[in-house]
C-alpha cells in the first residue's frame, strides 16, 4: 500500500472514529446535553488519533501479519 493511501486511510479512519466515540462517551456522560461540546470534544480528539494512528498502525500491521499472515497467491 502506497504512503500516500495509507495517510489517506488513517484521516478516514481517525475521522471517523473520533465522531463517533466523542458523541458516544459524551452521551454517556452527560445525556443529551453533550451536543453543545461534542464539537470541541470532537476537534480535540481527531488529531490525536491521527497522530496516534500513526505510530500504531505500522505496528498493529506487523502483528496482524504476525498473527494471520496474508496467504500467497
Amino acid at each position: 500500500m502506497s504512503r500516500k493511501t495509507q495517510l489517506t486511510l488513517s484521516v478516514f479512519i481517525t475521522f471517523f472514529m473520533a465522531l463517533i466515540m466523542s458523541g458516544v462517551m459524551g452521551f454517556i456522560n452527560a445525556g443529551p446535553a453533550f451536543v453543545a461540546h461534542w464539537p470541541v470534544s470532537f476537534i480535540t480528539a481527531w488529531p490525536i488519533a491521527f497522530v496516534v494512528s500513526l505510530v500504531v498502525n505500522p505496528l498493529a500491521f506487523k502483528l496482524a501479519f504476525m498473527v494471520a499472515p496474508p496467504g500467497r497467491a
